[in-house]
Order: C-alpha cells, then sequence, then structure tokens
C-alpha cells in the first residue's frame, strides 16, 4: 500500500492538501487504534496533580510520574499513542505546526484551525458550502454522474465542517435539481417512494 493512503500499522499522509478528507481518515484511524485514543485526542489529557498543604497554604502541584495511578498512566499512555500518530501522519512542512506539542489534543486542535480556520471561518466556509448546495443545478447537457460528483463534494465539505446533511434532504435535492428528461422517472418515484425515508443510493438507481 502507498504511503499516502495509509495502512493498518500507518496513519493516512498528510502534506497539507485536502485537509477535510484527511481528517475523516484521520479520526478513523485513532479511534481505530482504541476509542480512548480518539477520545483523549477531542478532550485532552490534563496532567495529574495533588494537592498538598492546609488551609490558606493549600496549593495544586503537578505529580511526579511514579506517583500517577493506573488510570492516569493509561490516559497519558493514549494520549501518546495519539500524538504519535499525528507525529507520524504529516509531512515535515505539517509537522513544523506540531513539534512543539506534548498533548495529541493540541497537535489536532493546531491542524485544524490551521487548515479549517477558527469557528468564524468555518461558520463562513459553511455558508457558502450550504448555498452553493441550495443554488446547484443540473444542466441539460450534463451527464447525472458528473452532477452527483459535484453534489458530494458539497455535502463532504459541509461534513468536515461539522455539518453532517440528513440524506434524505440529499435525495429530495437530488429530484429538485434534476432537468425535465427526467420528470417522468421523478414522478414515479414520488408516486411510489416516501421521500421522508428514501437512501440516496435508492433514488440513484431509479433514475439512472
Amino acid at each position: 500500500m502507498d504511503r499516502a493512503s495509509g495502512s493498518i500499522a500507518h496513519p493516512p499522509y498528510f502534506d497539507g492538501n485536502n485537509y477535510g478528507a484527511w481528517k475523516a481518515k484521520m479520526k478513523s484511524f485513532l479511534w481505530s487504534l482504541d476509542e480512548r485514543v480518539w477520545s483523549t485526542v477531542v478532550h485532552g489529557f490534563p496532567k495529574p496533580t495533588k494537592k498538598i498543604g492546609k488551609g490558606d497554604e493549600e496549593t495544586t502541584i503537578l505529580k511526579a510520574r511514579e506517583e500517577w495511578t493506573t488510570a492516569e498512566v493509561t490516559h497519558s499512555t493514549n494520549n501518546q499513542k495519539g500524538l504519535n500518530a499525528l507525529f507520524t501522519a504529516v509531512s515535515s512542512d505539517q509537522f513544523e505546526y506540531i513539534s512543539g506539542c506534548d498533548t495529541s489534543k493540541e497537535a489536532w486542535d493546531i491542524l485544524q484551525v490551521t487548515h479549517e480556520g477558527t469557528d468564524t471561518v468555518k461558520g463562513a466556509k459553511l455558508q457558502m458550502h450550504t448555498l452553493q448546495f441550495e443554488t446547484l443545478m443540473m444542466d441539460e447537457n450534463e451527464t447525472f454522474s458528473e452532477f452527483y460528483a459535484k453534489l458530494c463534494v458539497i455535502v463532504n465539505a459541509c461534513s468536515s465542517l461539522g455539518e453532517k446533511i440528513p440524506e434524505d434532504r440529499v435525495a429530495k435535492k437530488i429530484l429538485r435539481s434534476l432537468p425535465q428528461r427526467f420528470q417522468p422517472k421523478i414522478t414515479a418515484i414520488e408516486e411510489i417512494r416516501d421521500l421522508n425515508t428514501l437512501k440516496v443510493q435508492e433514488l440513484i438507481g431509479s433514475v439512472t
């Protein structure tokens, strides 16, 4: 298997291009290592602490490594597994962004902000893709495959930004977007199928 596609042993490779696709693949890879690895990437690994002193002089300090509980050691191990996977997955250029990180969450968040932007930027991108979704129509001289490929790009872009478009909405969008030559098939589908439960692949089989 080539390096770019990843394997069971190696995480999917990221060189700065097509972040949305890599993010989805990397999430799946981290989850496959252990659900707790992915949870640590999302929620972080706070360094174990303990309280010393009493009353007004009580303070919190970091625990020595040998004082960690079994659960804290496991949490640390999951953090290191996630961080190692992220370090291994990225190119030298991308590694520069995260080389100073000591938690997997910090590395993941830096890559996300670098390539998706802040919440404000992500919101603007999502608004743009949502508008593209609503306005996309199939041209008369376009094949269904060409139109559907464009639609998938938009749907996947929304998903990578945290907005998963429901399947029934995608199916209804397809029906609204088809040109006049598909009208007999559209009518037949609307008469015999429940559009609220219609699967996209079932719809494709009916119109192509």
